[in-house]
């Protein structure tokens, strides 16, 4: 896991989800594409990034501070299907059971948590990325700041990343102009008015002389083109209100830290009951595939302080790719990887790490090894022959 929080715009992601893949429900009638296509992005995401941290935010039905700026501001969207409504707060349910952090905020849109977010994880020190299917996201891309928009597409999944270049390329802006660009063309899909007769050629060409909604108003005489230059001269207070509202807040007051974020186990029992209850077959095969754990105990443990038996021991063993160790609390504490992938583990006694269990996986053999004040050094010193032969030691 690296020091990376990944923010997720829950309901663009769920909505192109439900759009993308084919219609499917479980035995008990569910609706279930929308769920199975954000599962499938969200963990292709999590095994390419590796976020330590992660956070997929989503919005409330009531009103936001756009609204009481502008009262038809996403006026014109239709209501969400009910194939679809039905399926958030399973998802929702789902997600909270494999210990992914959600949150969403009365008064506030979920692009709103996500640049509030942001901000606050690069102050922490973390890198970002973001995720949304709604490019008014880019204006979040900065030096620390990646936005990632995955389309779906017949079930298959495909992924635009956003850095500045990329942003300028695809838009003729920059990442901080998207909100100018929005002041001037306006936005359909949200019903942001913009300058009415002003596309986005036009947006783009004047912020490419000008800068911004402001400086295009202070120099609105000088427009060249007649049409643009009476279309902004007679709609000033409109472009200033289409840019606030293209606006993402990134300092919302809100009961939640970049820290908090913390991504727990997701291949845990009660995860995995929700997942085959929707009967997704392959996301299952992943927790059959070892991303789960089970516990050994120390009834399951052969225990000796012999370290030429130990390193026997550990040579009956099935070659496996990773060899791993961790400082558990005790013996009792240990995890089992569920594909059979040997793992090493430590157990500490503050002073020094005193033993050592192996597990093949099948979470009934392992090893213990009772000695005085070993070392991470000394553990590496047992298994020299697996490190040696190629396998990584994971601290």
């Amino acid at each position: 896991m690296s020091d990376k929080i990944m923010l997720i715009d829950g309901n663009s992601i769920v909505n192109r989800a439900f759009y993308g893949v084919p219609d499917l429900t479980n035995r008990e009638g569910l609706h279930t594409n929308a769920i199975y296509g954000f599962l499938n992005i969200f963990l292709k995401l999590i095994s390419e990034e590796q976020p330590a941290y992660v956070l997929v935010a989503f919005d409330e039905k009531k009103p936001t501070f756009r609204h009481k700026m502008y009262e038809e501001y996403k006026g014109t969207r239709k209501p969400m299907a009910p194939e679809l409504s039905e399926q958030i707060p399973v998802l929702k349910e789902v997600l909270t059971a494999m210990q992914v952090r959600i949150y969403s905020q009365a008064g506030i849109e979920a692009d709103d948590i996500l640049g509030t977010m942001a901000t606050l994880g690069k102050k922490a020190g973390m890198q970002v990325s973001v995720v949304s299917g709604d490019r008014d996201l880019v204006q979040l891309v900065d030096e620390d700041v990646l936005v990632r928009l995955p389309k779906t597409k017949g079930g298959k999944t495909e992924v635009i990343d956003y850095d500045k270049n990329a942003v300028i390329r695809d838009f003729g802006v920059t990442p901080a102009q998207i909100i100018d660009l929005k002041g001037l063309m306006g936005d359909s899909s949200d019903n942001i008015p913009g300058v009415p007769g002003v596309g986005e050629k036009t947006a783009v060409k004047l912020l490419d002389k000008y800068g911004t909604v402001e400086e295009v108003l202070s120099h609105a005489e000088e427009i060249e083109n007649s049409r643009a230059r009476n279309a902004v001269l007679g709609n000033k207070e409109l472009a200033k209100m289409s840019k606030k509202l293209a606006t993402i807040s990134r300092d919302c007051d809100m009961e939640i830290t970049a820290m908090d974020c913390k991504l727990g186990d997701m291949w845990n029992e009660e995860a995995h009951a929700l997942i085959e209850k929707l009967e997704f077959k392959s996301i299952l095969a992943k927790f059959d595939q070892g991303v789960g754990s089970s516990s050994l105990s120390l009834d399951d443990v052969v225990v000796s302080g012999d370290v030429l038996k130990f390193k026997k021991f550990l040579d009956e063993f099935t070659e496996k790719d990773i060899l791993s160790v961790k400082i558990v609390e005790s013996a009792d504490d240990v995890s089992v990887g569920a594909d059979g992938q040997m793992t090493l583990f430590a157990e500490s006694s503050g002073s020094g790490i005193i033993g050592v269990a192996l597990s093949d996986g099948a979470g009934k053999t392992g090893f213990f090894y009772t000695g005085e004040g070993l070392s991470e050094v000394d553990i590496v010193g047992l298994v020299g022959d697996w490190i040696r032969a190629g396998h990584k030691f994971v601290a």
